[in-house]
């Protein structure tokens, strides 16, 4: 797995945010934060849950922690397939991505969103954070894919 570095919040700053917020530095917290760091991408609660499963931490901590991160702003939500949640690291900047309707594989889109951001400020509302997802179906010959078309 290669390291996953979100420009603007590093490691040891996410500790920083989660001790001035007055939480322990948990076993079980440092062990999500580190796996969140190394991502390649945006992981979903039982991706993460399946990762960290052999320290005995069980899926209702991890919810329960996803959200606390995103409470404390370190951390995103991003759309998934059927309502799933997927987590990463902010980047501090826009985020695009595309997201295969058959897999649930994403890919970071490179493209500018300053259009959309200064429509917002257009219309009177200061951009805070933005995320765009395209829904598509890939044709990389993805596992779901097969099926169908075998089906």
């Amino acid at each position: 797995m290669s390291a996953y570095r979100a420009p603007g919040v590093s490691q040891p700053e996410i500790y920083d945010r989660l001790r001035a917020a007055g939480y322990r530095l948990t076993t079980p917290r440092r062990v999500l934060v580190d796996l969140l760091c190394a991502a390649d991408g945006p992981l979903c609660a039982e991706q993460v849950h399946a990762q960290v499963g052999a320290t005995g931490m069980n899926l209702s901590t991890v919810y329960r922690n996803l959200n606390r991160f995103v409470d404390l702003g370190w951390l995103e939500r991003m759309p998934g397939l059927e309502g799933q949640r997927r987590y990463r690291v902010r980047t501090g900047g826009p985020v695009a991505q595309v997201l295969c309707l058959d897999c649930g594989r994403s890919r970071p889109l490179a493209t500018s969103l300053a259009p959309l951001q200064e429509a917002a400020a257009g219309l009177g509302f200061c951009p805070e954070s933005l995320q765009v997802t395209l829904s598509a179906h890939c044709d990389h010959g993805c596992d779901a894919l097969a099926q169908v078309k075998a089906g």
